[in-house]
């Protein structure tokens, strides 16, 4: 297996073990869009994977934009990317596209996961 950091420099399991456990390093972005009723909210979240998930060779594959809600967009979309700058342009760009199917849609900037159901 291929650990690397959010640089694509490579790492050790232990290394690599530590940055996981840190939400911060792991979080690139975390976006909710909201209708002003709140009828729908999604979530557009993008992190760092750190194992290379580019199973056919070339650069390492080490971020991951998903977003997760209700309708069409209900854990469907996933999208990777090798570098963090990528990742970035990926994940206001999956934002765009949530929100122009979200009526008077609020978009805000989430410091960590919303808590549901006592979950932190």
């Amino acid at each position: 297996m291929n650990w690397y950091d959010r640089g694509g420099n490579p790492i050790d399991v232990a290394t690599a073990n530590e940055l996981l456990g840190n939400a911060e390093y792991k979080r690139v972005g975390l976006t909710e869009v909201a209708s002003k009723d709140r009828s729908l909210v999604h979530l557009v979240s993008t992190v760092w994977l750190g194992l290379d998930h580019n199973h056919v060779g070339g650069e390492p594959v080490l971020f991951e934009t998903m977003v997760f809600g209700e309708g069409d967009w209900a854990d469907q979309d996933c999208q990777r990317y090798s570098t963090e700058l990528e990742a970035r342009i990926g994940h206001t760009e999956m934002v765009t596209l949530v929100a122009a199917t979200v009526p008077d849609e609020f978009i805000t900037e989430l410091p960590a996961w919303p808590e549901q159901g006592g979950a932190t």
